[in-house]
């Protein structure tokens, strides 16, 4: 029997059940620390650091076996490509929100203070808040996930998990519950697929990409944001732009096997 074979326990599940059930109950305090403290969710949600919290314990649990689960840094030049294209995703993302808002008669938030707190801290904030979870999700959950399973998998479980985390929008009826469970997904590949690399250049990418996202949907839709008919909206424009951007990294991945089969046929 081989070193390997004997050893089937060193896979990512015991980390992934331990770092889930950790996200959800960090989140859950948090939830109830924000709530005695009086923060306002509009300005900050504190459960958005369950998901970073819930790494950090897992990674101390397990931190001998993550060594090997974990991928290894791209080049500098790769991410920075894809922070680019994450960025010019919002920017389609944005564009098919505002033009379906347009279309269906109703106003936009615009750009204000927000509970009483500058735009600009608003913004400080959902950045914040945004690497909290994507420190957890696309940072230590789906790079999990790709030592099983290939990077769309991988990518969809992850959003399916970080659907379900936000538990309260299953008190809001089906059909919201559903939309926001498909851009969730959505949301999920896209960040999935952009972020590439070690931890903290995955982090990076997507954190940048959820940041605007959220930034784009608050500043259309205010704090109606997951209630009818936006949460439609945002889920018709999460699919279609993903799609659009899947489209293109496998047109992407077609000129780059092209390319290797052609250079290896010269080499001949």
């Amino acid at each position: 029997m081989s070193p390997s074979s004997s050893r089937p326990s060193r896979g990512p599940w015991p980390v992934l059940g331990v770092f889930t059930l950790l996200a959800f109950l960090f989140s859950g305090a948090l939830g109830v620390l924000q709530s005695a403290a009086g923060v306002d969710g509009e300005v900050l949600t504190l459960a958005q650091f369950g998901p970073a919290l819930g790494a950090l314990a897992a990674w101390l649990i397990y931190r001998k076996r993550l060594k090997a689960l974990l991928p290894e840094a791209v080049s500098r030049r790769q991410v920075t490509a894809h922070t680019g294209l994450m960025v010019a995703a919002v920017g389609l993302f944005a564009l098919i929100v505002v033009a379906c808002t347009l279309a269906l008669g109703e106003d936009f938030a615009g750009v204000s203070s927000v509970a009483g707190a500058p735009f600009l801290l608003y913004l400080v904030l959902q950045l914040v808040g945004a690497t909290g979870e994507e420190i957890g999700w696309r940072g230590f959950m789906q790079p999990l996930f790709e030592t099983k399973m290939g990077r769309l998998a991988a990518a969809s479980a992850t959003g399916v998990v970080w659907a379900v985390w936000h538990v309260q929008i299953f008190t809001a009826g089906f059909a919201v519950a559903a939309s926001f469970v498909v851009a969730t997904v959505a949301f999920a590949i896209l960040l999935g697929y952009m972020g590439n690399g070690a931890f903290w250049q995955r982090v990076l990418t997507a954190a940048i990409g959820h940041w605007l996202i959220n930034v784009v949907l608050h500043t259309v839709a205010g704090g109606q944001v997951n209630e009818s008919p936006q949460v439609y909206v945002t889920a018709v424009a999460a699919v279609v732009t993903t799609a659009v951007f899947l489209a293109v990294f496998a047109r992407a991945r077609v000129v780059r096997v092209r390319k290797r089969e052609q250079e290896s046929a010269a080499a001949r």
